[in-house]
Order: C-alpha cells, then sequence, then structure tokens
C-alpha cells in the first residue's frame, strides 16, 4: 500500500496550528508497517516527495524558536529545497499511489482540484476536524473568491471514500450538518498530547487562570475577560488572568477588549510565544480554562501533561475525554456562571481537589496514526 499525503496546505500557510500539530505527528508517528508514504510537497511546477521522517522535520518548524520577524513560508521551502526530495511531474503521481490522503483543511484551488480529480481514479481518504465554518460562520472571514472553495471542500468532505475524524463531535457533525451518507466508511481517531514529557506542577504565587488560543468568538474570550473583571472588581478574588495566543482575525473589539484589560485589571495577554515559552506558562498556571466550542482541544491533553487541572464547559470533546481525570466540567456558558466560577475557584481548596484527580494518561499519537492510516486504507 502506498499512500500519497498531500502537504500543500502547510507549505502555502505553516502557522503553528493545532491543524498543523496532527500533521506533524501524523508525521512522526507514521506506522511504516501498514503503509508506505510520500509526504507530496509543490516546487515550483513540480512536486517534491518526502519521507514521513523528511516531513516531519518540515512541519516542525512552526513550532520551533526563531528570529523575531522571520518568515516561515520561506523558511519550509528552504529547507525543503536543503532536502532536495524527489521531485515528480503532477501528472505522474496518480501512477505513483494506491491511496490519496488530505490530512489538513484546505481552500486552495490546487489542492481541492486535484483531490477530485484524484479520487476518481484511487480511494481517496480526509481527517475531519469539525464543520465549524458552517456552524459558527462570526469566527471565519474567508477572502473574497472563497466562499465557492470552502463549499467545495465540505462538499468533499461529505462524499469523499473515508473520513478519519478527530471527535465524536466532529464525526456527528459531518453525518448530521453535512449529511454525508452514513453508510460511507468514517471513524474516529483522537489526537494525542503525548508529545510533551510529564512534568511536575509549578504553582504560581498568585492563583492563575490561563487561556490559550487564537481569540475567537466560539472559545468565549470576552465572556471570559468580561466575568474575571467583575470578579476581580468586587474584591472577593485576587487571581490573575492570562491569555496565550494570536488576536482575532475577524472581530477586532475582542482585540480591544483584551488589550484593554491588561492596563486596568490583573490580566496579562502573550502573543507570539514559541512552544517552550507556552507550555512554561500553562505549567506556572493554577488552572486551565477550555471554554466555548472546541472540534477537539490538544490544548486540554497538553496542560494534563503539564500538571495543570483544567476546568471546562461548552462543546470540548478533550474535555469530556479527560473528565475525572484532572479535567472538570463547571457551569460557564453564563455570565454571572463564569464570575462565580472564578470565584469558587480562586480559593486553593477547590482547584486542590480537580489537580487531585489529574493524570497524564492522555490518547497517544501513535494510536491516532495508525488509526488515521488504517481508514485511509480501506
Amino acid at each position: 500500500m502506498h499512500i500519497g499525503v498531500d502537504i500543500e496546505q502547510f507549505v502555502r500557510d505553516p502557522y503553528g496550528s493545532g491543524i498543523q500539530r496532527v500533521l506533524q505527528y501524523l508525521a512522526k508517528e507514521w506506522p511504516e508497517d501498514l503503509a508506505q508514504a510520500d509526504f507530496v510537497v509543490p516546487i515550483g511546477d513540480v512536486h517534491g516527495l518526502l519521507s514521513p521522517a523528511q516531513a516531519a522535520e518540515i512541519l516542525t518548524i512552526p513550532f520551533t524558536p526563531r528570529e523575531p520577524g522571520s518568515d516561515l513560508p520561506s523558511l519550509v521551502r528552504e529547507r525543503i529545497e536543503e532536502i532536495d526530495p524527489v521531485r515528480v511531474k503532477s501528472g505522474d503521481l496518480l501512477s505513483i499511489y494506491d491511496r490519496w490522503l488530505l490530512p489538513e483543511v484546505s481552500y486552495l484551488p490546487s489542492v481541492l482540484e486535484r483531490f477530485s480529480l484524484f479520487s476518481r481514479c484511487m480511494p481517496a481518504s480526509m481527517i475531519g476536524y469539525d464543520t465549524l465554518p458552517m456552524s459558527e460562520p462570526a469566527n471565519y472571514r474567508f477572502k473574497p473568491g472563497a466562499s465557492a472553495w470552502v463549499s467545495e471542500y465540505f462538499r468533499l468532505l461529505a462524499t469523499t471514500d473515508s473520513v478519519a475524524c478527530i471527535s465524536a463531535y466532529a464525526r456527528d457533525s459531518i453525518l448530521g450538518r453535512l449529511r454525508r451518507d452514513p453508510a460511507l466508511p468514517i471513524s474516529v481517531a483522537h489526537p494525542g498530547g503525548d508529545h510533551l514529557p510529564v512534568r511536575g506542577h509549578q504553582e504560581p504565587e498568585r492563583i492563575t487562570f490561563t487561556r490559550l488560543g487564537t481569540l475567537e468568538a466560539r472559545k468565549m474570550p470576552v465572556e471570559i475577560l468580561r466575568a474575571f473583571q467583575e470578579a476581580s472588581d468586587s474584591r472577593e478574588m485576587t487571581a490573575a488572568l492570562l491569555f496565550i495566543g494570536g488576536p482575532s482575525a475577524s472581530d477586532a473589539a475582542i482585540n480591544q477588549a483584551v488589550a484593554e484589560a491588561t492596563r486596568t485589571h490583573p490580566v496579562r495577554w502573550v502573543q507570539g510565544a514559541a512552544d517552550d515559552e507556552v507550555y512554561d506558562l500553562v505549567n506556572r498556571s493554577s488552572a486551565f480554562l477550555s471554554i466555548g466550542v472546541e472540534g477537539y482541544g490538544i490544548p486540554v491533553l497538553e496542560a494534563l501533561r503539564l500538571g495543570t487541572p483544567v476546568l471546562f464547559d461548552g462543546v470540548q470533546p478533550a474535555g469530556e475525554l479527560m473528565a475525572g481525570r484532572g479535567a472538570r466540567r463547571v457551569s460557564a456558558m453564563e455570565h454571572e456562571d463564569i464570575v462565580s466560577m472564578f470565584v469558587d475557584y480562586s480559593r486553593g481548596d477547590a482547584l486542590v481537589e480537580v489537580a487531585s484527580e489529574l493524570t497524564t494518561d492522555v490518547p497517544t499519537w501513535h494510536d491516532f496514526a495508525r488509526a488515521v492510516v488504517q481508514t485511509a486504507s480501506g
């Protein structure tokens, strides 16, 4: 079995997202005993064929420290040129592979047209992440002219031969919202959290609640912020709130609200941090917050590996997986409930109780990669 894995989307737009973490460990843990693979990348007018080990190196670039202002796409392209992979013409790809896999969300015409063509010639598979651009459209701002390709991506997700979904929530949304035929193969493969070594927790001097990820509205950053401000102003609480991650790309008001709060309340916003700094910050936090809507939620698993208890509410597949094992569902979908959460859990004994249940035994990337390849192999 020889599988072609299309990672053109990554090469065009590497940015170290949760989805690209999935690609990184799909390559690192690729099960050679199940199938041979080439990770296919564009090089000018031809395509380069990377081994899983070479692809893992390329896919790791966004997650490693680099010079401020460095251009990630250029770094990726330069490293591919240094590797100097085997190059083939686009038309020759069809004769090389038995299966074709699209592992990342992509609205690029070149990627989707290639997938559509190849799916008529061989079994084709996708990793299914979510349908959030359809169910949470306020969080996504597409470039003019891109809407048709967004629709095409989801059409392919609904009709392709097989899909490995990152969660039961993703599977159910693909079956329900996209109306994928349930007779077509669709499975669940949970991404891992064991890319982090286990650390002993470092309790900060001040109770600190930490939220990780871009400031997307579906993750309720403003709701979290306003409730924290009210809890702080009431003098019932002396905790701190830490935001880690980039600004919202679709709502400047969210970014402004968080930036202003850093000047008036014990709120900190860290942007552009490399993995090591992010992990140090989470490790030194009292509690990790995951509130709102997630397709999966790898940071929940990362927090547990770092010894930090998790408080979650909303659509949180990873939180549900780890509930009672260091992750606790709280009532946090309404303003007053979030205020109460901050007040209640700023008392050390409440967090100690959650931490006492904590386990670092999380889903593994080994199991994830094998499940994806088994689905792609038919």
